[in-house]
C-alpha cells in the first residue's frame, strides 16, 4: 500500500462520506466506496498510532529543569484512570 499523508487520508474519507451521504450511487459503487473508506480509516488509525509512539512530553525534573522523555502510553492511561 502506498504511503499516504494523514491529511490526504482524511480528505479522501471526507470525499467518500460526502458521496455516500448523497445516496445517488449504485449499490456496487456504494460498496466499493465504503471499502475504500474503511482502508483510509485504517490508514488514519495506523498513522495516528505511529505518531503517538513518537510523541515526547516535557517534564520537570527534581531540580526544576525541563527535559523531554518518550511518551509512555500505559503510564498515561494509568494516570488518567486515577
Amino acid at each position: 500500500m502506498a504511503k499516504i499523508k494523514f491529511e490526504e487520508a482524511v480528505k479522501g474519507l471526507e470525499d467518500i462520506v460526502e458521496l455516500l451521504e448523497k445516496g445517488d450511487l449504485p449499490l456496487d459503487e456504494t460498496l466499493s466506496k465504503y471499502e475504500q473508506g474503511i482502508k483510509l480509516y485504517k490508514q488514519c488509525i495506523a498513522l495516528l498510532e505511529d505518531a503517538e509512539k513518537k510523541i515526547q512530553i516535557l517534564v520537570k525534573d527534581e531540580n526544576g529543569v525541563f527535559r523531554t522523555r518518550e511518551y509512555e502510553i500505559e503510564t498515561a492511561k494509568s494516570n488518567n484512570a486515577k
